[in-house]
């Protein structure tokens, strides 16, 4: 199946979680910072990550916040 996070294509096997997902996506280092995630432009809440099961042509957006003055 392939599925798109922040706008790069990813092939990945069927039954792929969200948190799965970003395991690809993100460094370990930015797996411990905060984030948030919009799985075909809503919101999702982090405890669902693990629960939310990915489709053929999802789209992940992976939103890091800004920080400035």
């Amino acid at each position: 199946m392939k599925i798109f996070i922040n706008g790069q294509t990813y092939q990945l096997e069927q039954d792929f979680s969200v948190s799965a997902a970003l395991a690809l996506f993100l460094t370990p280092q930015q797996q411990k910072t905060s984030f948030a995630v919009a799985l075909n432009g809503e919101f999702l809440p982090r405890e669902n990550y693990s629960l939310t099961r990915l489709s053929n042509q999802d789209g992940l957006d992976v939103l890091f916040p800004i920080q400035g003055g």
